[in-house]
């Protein structure tokens, strides 16, 4: 089973293909690592900081990141622990699903572009065995948000 953290080159241009202004969907499967794997050149690497669990570095991107989907108009739809794999193959063997919801492409590379995101990045690189992001068609996202 692949462990990518970072979307490939042919990734990239698909998602760039997209028209700016389609809203997008992301379906987020996380397996975390048992301890945080920082890197030299993170600020924590070394130190006492670096000593947590995976879904603890990750908590520290989320509240980064959640405030950074609020400000560009998006939400997390849910985030809920994985019970098992019901169909297809049990490695990896996933710990989190979670589903956002961005109102357009734009919003979405606006949020992957900032420096401030960029930074704490580190912190879900840190955190994660392996990680899946799937597009959905963000349409049914946006009537959601509409309506909520």
């Amino acid at each position: 089973m692949s462990h990518q953290l970072e979307p490939n080159e042919a990734q990239v241009e698909q998602l760039m293909a997209l028209p700016a202004d389609a809203p997008i969907g992301a379906l987020n499967l996380f397996q975390f690592n048992e301890r945080a794997q920082y890197q030299p050149g993170d600020p924590e690497y070394g130190t006492e900081a670096a000593n947590v669990s995976g879904q603890e570095a990750y908590e520290r991107y989320g509240a980064i990141a959640g405030q950074f989907i609020i400000q560009g108009g998006g939400n997390v739809a849910f985030s809920t622990p994985v019970d098992q794999v019901m169909i297809g193959p049990a490695d990896p063997q996933w710990d989190i699903a979670a589903v956002m919801y961005f109102p357009t492409r734009e919003t979405f590379m606006a949020m992957l572009s900032n420096p401030e995101f960029q930074a704490a990045s580190r912190h879900r690189k840190a955190a994660m065995a392996n990680h899946y992001m799937l597009h959905l068609a963000g349409e049914p996202f946006k009537a959601m948000a509409q309506a909520g």
